[in-house]
């Protein structure tokens, strides 16, 4: 496990700092990105962006393992993985990113898509980019990774926003987030 990058990286969280929540220790350290959540090591024949097939108590006591050292560590982001578990891309999966990191493990910085991550939820890649903008945001990914299509992506968030199938709620979690993150590096 190479989770003592975190400390590493922002510095040692101060003895009680609250478990889950983001730290930064000063203008020395740089936010750190425990990547990529979760199972890539498990994928079947070790493909690339493969499938990781096994229960969830394999995945929680195998592969969730050094997630929870960072977020003990006060880790600030968590980078969704392009693989799939059982069948379900980690960028869509509410269960994962929302009701077990978020919610379960207690994690208070922000979920970020990997580069194009949600071009890669639909096939050919790119495709039906409204609904994988719908499908990602509402699984919990808190900010996105769009390096080329960026005004699309605007587009399409703010229609779903605007139209109602993206809850302000969930925009309101992911700004907090982010905010939450910013907010550590604020007074260095």
């Amino acid at each position: 496990m190479m989770t003592s990058m975190v400390t590493g990286l922002q510095g040692q969280p101060p003895q009680g700092h609250p478990s889950g929540y983001p730290f930064v220790a000063g203008r020395e350290n740089v936010v750190a990105c425990a990547k990529h959540f979760v199972g890539d090591g498990g994928t079947r024949n070790g493909i690339n962006e493969g499938d990781a097939l096994f229960s969830y108590d394999e995945l929680e006591k195998i592969h969730m393992a050094p997630y929870l050292d960072c977020i003990s560590q006060g880790v600030c982001t968590i980078m969704a993985s392009y693989s799939s578990w059982n069948g379900t891309k980690l960028h869509n999966s509410h269960f994962l990113l929302t009701e077990i990191l978020k919610n379960k493990l207690g994690f208070q910085g922000f979920i970020i898509s990997d580069s194009e991550g949600l071009d890669r939820l639909s096939n050919p890649h790119g495709s039906n980019y409204r609904q994988s903008v719908l499908s990602a945001i509402s699984a919990g990914i808190d900010m996105v990774m769009v390096p080329f299509r960026f005004q699309l992506f605007l587009e399409d968030l703010m229609h779903l926003v605007e139209s109602g199938q993206i809850p302000m709620t969930r925009i309101d979690d992911a700004v907090e987030r982010i905010l939450r993150v910013k907010f550590c590096l604020w007074p260095l």
